[in-house]
C-alpha cells in the first residue's frame, strides 16, 4: 500500500496548492475562468506524456467519463467560488467531508465493503468537522454551504474514478476529464472573462499545473487501492492549509479548528 499512499499524499499537496491559488485569484476572476485555466493548462502540460499511447482515446465507457466530468465541473465551480469568501482552513475542512461521502457511498455504489472500523472513522471524522466549523456559534453561510455541495460532488466524482479504474487506463481517464472540463468551462467564458495581467497569468498556470498533478496522482491512487483506503489520506491537506493560510493570509485558526482537524 506504499505506492497508493505516496500518490495520495502527492494528490493532497497538489489540490491544497490549487485551492490556495484559487482563493488568491477568486476575487478577480469568475469561477468558470478559474475552472478553464485549471483544466486547459493541465491538458497542455500533461497530454504530451500520453501522446505515444495510441489507445488513449479508445473507450467503451464514454457515458461514465462524461458523468465524471459533469460532477468534477460542478465540484470545482462550487469550491472555487467559495474559496475566496471563507478562511482557507475552513474551506479545507469542508472539503474533508469528501472522504466521508466516499466511505459511506462506496458500498452501495461500488460494492466495496467498509468494516466497523471504517464506519467508526467516518463518524469520528464527521464529529471533527462539526467541531471545526462550529455551526452553533458561526451559522453556515451560503459559501460554506456551496463548499459543502462541491465536496459532495467531489466525492461522487471520486467514486466514478474508482469505477472507471477497473477498465480504463489512467491516461484515458485523465484525458477525457481534462478535455471535457476545458470545453465545458470554455462555453461559459463569454459570461465571465477578465483579462489577466502577467502575475495573474502565472498564478492561473500554476493552479493548472498543481491541479493536474493532484488529479493524476489521485487517479493513480484510486486505481491501486480501494476508495475507503485512499480517501482519508486527503486529510493531510489540512497541514498544508494551515501553513498556506498563515503565510499568505495571516490566518490563525481558532482552537476548535485545530481540535477538529486533529480529530
Amino acid at each position: 500500500m506504499l505506492l497508493p499512499l505516496s500518490f495520495g499524499l502527492l494528490a493532497a499537496l497538489g489540490f491544497a496548492t490549487m485551492f490556495a491559488l484559487a482563493k488568491e485569484l477568486g476575487s478577480n476572476f469568475s469561477g468558470q475562468q478559474l475552472v478553464f485555466f485549471r483544466s486547459f493548462i493541465a491538458l497542455l502540460i500533461f497530454i504530451p506524456f500520453f501522446m505515444n499511447n495510441k489507445y488513449l482515446i479508445r473507450t467503451n465507457r464514454l457515458r461514465v467519463h462524461m458523468l465524471r466530468a459533469i460532477l468534477g465541473l460542478g465540484s470545482m465551480a462550487c469550491l472555487f467560488v467559495a474559496a475566496s469568501h471563507i478562511p482557507f482552513t475552513i474551506l479545507t475542512l469542508v472539503i474533508f467531508t469528501m472522504p466521508l461521502f466516499v466511505s459511506i457511498l462506496s458500498f452501495p455504489i461500488l460494492k466495496e465493503r467498509v468494516g466497523w472500523l471504517g464506519f467508526a472513522s467516518v463518524t469520528v471524522g464527521f464529529i471533527g468537522i462539526v467541531i471545526a466549523v462550529d455551526p452553533l456559534h458561526a451559522p453556515l453561510n451560503v459559501f460554506v454551504t456551496l463548499a459543502l455541495l462541491g465536496s459532495f460532488l467531489y466525492g461522487l466524482a471520486v467514486l466514478s474514478i474508482r469505477q472507471l479504474s477497473k477498465t480504463e487506463p489512467s491516461g484515458t481517464m485523465f484525458f477525457y476529464f481534462t478535455l471535457s472540463c476545458t470545453l465545458g468551462s470554455a462555453a461559459f467564458l463569454p459570461f465571465g472573462w477578465t483579462p489577466p495581467n502577467l502575475m495573474d497569468f502565472l498564478f492561473l498556470c500554476g493552479m493548472g499545473i498543481a491541479g493536474g498533478i493532484g488529479q493524476f496522482a489521485m487517479i493513480k491512487a484510486y486505481k491501486l487501492a480501494p476508495a475507503s483506503f485512499v480517501a482519508p489520506i486527503e486529510y493531510t491537506q489540512f497541514i498544508w492549509a494551515a501553513i498556506f493560510g498563515f503565510i499568505f493570509w495571516d490566518e490563525i485558526p481558532a482552537l476548535n479548528i485545530y481540535l477538529g482537524g486533529a480529530i
